[in-house]
């Protein structure tokens, strides 16, 4: 990903949220968050240390997914993983996870954070070697929204 992305992946991002998370914990909220993907915000997520972003191309040469991997305080974090509705299911989200992992090799394992509900996101993350280690009352900063803290190790080389 490069700065000039920031713009229709924070759409992608925005359209993500509210059409998998309305229904999980209303669209108010899911608008609210949703608001926070500014493309000021991702294109400062580039600069961070110790952190990747990586877009799936569409054949029209759009923005068909999008993954984004930061290690904080010692642990590797998959903090986003969307891909448009179109392409689920065609290996996008695959590739980019499979980007996310060949780019951290080395790092002994990667976790992430799902809400509890988004069924189709869990049962990728199991497929893909994710266990479900911890479950939490809130995700991040949102309260009241159940999550599964998903962990899964990784390739040493």
């Amino acid at each position: 990903m490069t700065g000039e992305d920031a713009a229709e992946v924070a759409a992608l991002l925005a359209g993500s949220w509210r059409r998998t998370y309305a229904p999980l914990m209303g669209a108010e909220r899911a608008d609210a968050e949703a608001a926070g993907f500014t493309a000021e915000r991702l294109a400062a997520d580039l600069e961070r240390p110790h952190a990747e972003a990586f877009v799936a191309l569409a054949d029209d040469d759009g923005i068909s997914g999008y993954a984004y991997a930061v290690v904080e305080k010692g642990v590797l974090w998959l903090d986003r993983l969307h891909v448009l509705p179109a392409q689920q299911g065609t290996g996008v989200a695959q590739a980019l996870l499979q980007a996310v992992m060949t780019s951290f090799v080395g790092e002994p394992s990667m976790s992430l954070e799902v809400i509890e509900g988004n069924d189709r996101a869990i049962r990728f993350y199991e497929k893909n070697g994710f266990v479900a280690a911890e479950r939490k009352s809130a995700c991040g900063s949102i309260q009241g929204v159940p999550t599964l803290v998903m962990r899964r190790p990784l390739p040493r080389a």
